[in-house]
């Protein structure tokens, strides 16, 4: 009879430096583990890339509101210039130029575009305010990730460390029922069924061994150490007790949701659409813009000389008939705002409904603990009793084979149940803690 291992695939999915290895067994910390996840991330990495540029764009827009200044040169070649005759005097004269050049420095300045520039900018910068929510967000995503298989890991080598037990048992007990079998008080059933036994833990062994492998592959990339996966099998963690007193201090973490990074990022893209709807209807209104130059040209009109020429030109510009495409384009920046509206309040009550759900599941695995030890000692000690009662020949080798079972299996699911409480509570801080494992 063998013991199913569901494992570190279920954890995982339960909830959803650049530190090499030097071929020695490394053991990594729990609070190494998530100061690594945190730093070796490429998703972080991105993401930190894409707000600095989103803040990038929204000062590159607010600083068109200020004078700038360039340098203009034009030349033009014509093939053909006026000409005044006189007949009166018999002159014949050719007016400009076919080269005309221009060169000098230039300043242009908005002044007055009734906030379309300024509100552009306030919506960009609120647009990067919301991918930095998204940064914190990953943040939380990564180092659930990464606590969640630091547990896979832990509960895999519990698995393997209590089947080996099991399976030394069920040695101990075949070489037992062999030694009578050869004195003559043992029957051949009694030893089928203990080789049995036997073979069912060595299977199950290789199974774990293997969980265990595969789980600390899925740790080492959670870590963002590409180059060591193929030396993962090198890895050692800390045992689950010690990383569940670390966490179970933090399971009555108090949940704001409004403070919540996907909460706070649908804020910002609100307030970025309501920004940039009032920068498109400011395309009604008049805009001023003023450029001023300096510099020298050729030809001065029909003189054919080189001057210095100052300019100052004042422009207006102001639709008259577009087709309502700046209302239109208004309108649908205003939607945006609402459904951003809309979806911040779903947000919010999707993640009070995980908060308190999760909240039941820490109570239940905490319940639960209390009884698994109970159950384990038990089931342990029916275990001893019935092979006693075995020796005593009360009782077949089959109800020993049953009884080891039940005490393996009560073994692991302490185990797995101790794994589940982790899982839930590192789930509980990726909804209600900052990116970097501190409260709010």
């Amino acid at each position: 009879m063998r013991v199913k291992f569901p494992l570190i695939l279920g954890i995982v999915s339960l909830i959803f430096s650049s530190s090499v290895f030097s071929g020695e067994l490394r053991n990594i910390s729990f609070k190494d583990a998530e100061k690594m996840a945190i730093k070796n991330s490429p998703q972080i990495i991105a993401q930190q890339h894409i707000v600095s540029s989103a803040y990038e764009q929204a000062s590159a827009t607010n600083v068109q509101r200020l004078p700038t200044l360039g340098f203009n040169a034009q030349s033009t070649f014509v093939s053909k210039i006026g000409r005044i005759d006189i007949p009166e005097l018999g002159l014949s004269k050719e007016v400009g130029s076919h080269v005309n050049w221009s060169v000098g420095p230039t300043i242009n300045f908005v002044v007055w575009d009734t906030g379309n520039i300024l509100n552009k900018a306030k919506s960009l910068k609120k647009s990067a305010e919301a991918q930095g929510n998204t940064l914190d967000y990953d943040k939380r995503q990564v180092l659930l990730s990464a606590r969640a298989s630091y547990v896979g890991v832990q509960l895999a080598k519990e698995q393997v460390r209590l089947v080996k037990d099991a399976l030394v048992l069920a040695k101990a007990q075949y070489n037992y029922i062999a030694d009578r079998k050869k004195i003559g008080t043992g029957d051949d059933l009694d030893l089928t069924v203990a080789h049995q036994e036997m073979s069912d833990r060595e299977k199950d062994l290789d199974e774990a061994e293997g969980a265990l492998a595969a789980s600390k592959r899925a740790l080492v990339a959670s870590l963002g150490i590409e180059d060591e996966i193929e030396k993962a099998d090198e890895v050692d963690v800390d045992p689950i007790d010690g990383v569940l007193n670390q966490l179970l201090p933090r399971s009555s973490t108090a949940f704001d949701a409004e403070a919540h990074p996907q909460v706070k990022a649908l804020a910002n893209m609100g307030a970025s659409s309501k920004l940039a709807a009032r920068s498109t209807l400011a395309g009604y209104f008049p805009k001023v813009t003023l450029q001023g130059s300096a510099g020298y040209q050729y030809p001065n009109l029909g003189e054919n000389v080189v001057i210095q020429q100052n300019s100052l030109t004042l422009g207006l510009q102001m639709p008259i008939f577009e087709w309502g495409s700046i209302n239109k384009s208004a309108q649908s920046q205003k939607f945006q705002a609402k459904a951003a509206d809309e979806q911040r309040r779903q947000s919010m009550i999707d993640l009070t409904r995980d908060v308190s759900e999760t909240r039941d599941w820490i109570g239940t695995y905490k319940k639960l603990q209390d009884a698994n030890k109970k159950v384990v000692k038990d089931a342990v000690d029916v275990a001893r009793l019935t092979f006693d009662s075995y020796k005593a020949g009360r009782v077949i080798f089959l109800d020993v084979q049953r009884a080891n079972v039940k005490a393996l299996t009560a073994k692991v699911d302490s185990a797995r149940n101790d794994a589940n409480l982790a899982a839930q509570i590192s789930k509980l801080l990726a909804l209600t803690v900052d990116e970097g494992g501190e409260d709010e």
